[in-house]
């Protein structure tokens, strides 16, 4: 017993002393289940950024602004998405999707998700930029024009 001590104790002082730096570490991603609604209101969310396809808003408590993740079980929006808006209604592991149009927005539903982290972000906001805003504005109208039709009402 005292030679497995002895063992433990020179092998934790040479890691000390020399450190862990040549160790292999491998970083395995987080991976959860979300539930995804969508959004389709335009504006400047709260990290500072004017909203946009690619965007998602989130409690920032379990994902914090800025984060990069990738969303899959979401049929034709599965994807990486960046964290830059918050929202009243979502709240712990719900996240909303932007998307240009209403209707886009309400044939997305609500679905549950895999939501894999792949970088954390800094919950910082940034100061609004104009040609940001101009050219999301711009992407959101083309999206727009694009759509087809949405039927009308009975």
């Amino acid at each position: 017993m005292n030679a497995k001590l002895r063992i433990c104790t020179v092998a934790a002082l040479a890691v000390s002393l020399f450190g862990a730096s040549n160790v292999t570490r491998h970083h395995r991603y987080t991976i959860r289940y979300f539930i995804a609604t969508a959004f389709s209101v335009e504006g400047t969310g709260a990290a500072g950024k004017w909203s946009h396809p690619g965007t998602v808003a989130a409690d920032t408590q379990i994902l914090p602004l800025n984060t990069r993740i990738r969303v899959s079980g979401a049929g034709g929006y599965s994807g990486e998405y960046t964290v830059e808006d918050t929202g009243s209604k979502v709240d712990g592991r719900h996240i909303d999707v932007f998307m240009p149009s209403a209707a886009e927005a309400k044939k997305f539903g609500r679905q549950r998700v895999r939501v894999q982290v792949l970088t954390w972000g800094d919950n910082q906001p940034t100061a609004p930029n104009p040609v940001q805003k101009a050219a999301a504005k711009s992407e959101n109208r083309a999206v727009r024009r694009a759509a087809p039709p949405s039927p009308a009402p009975r």
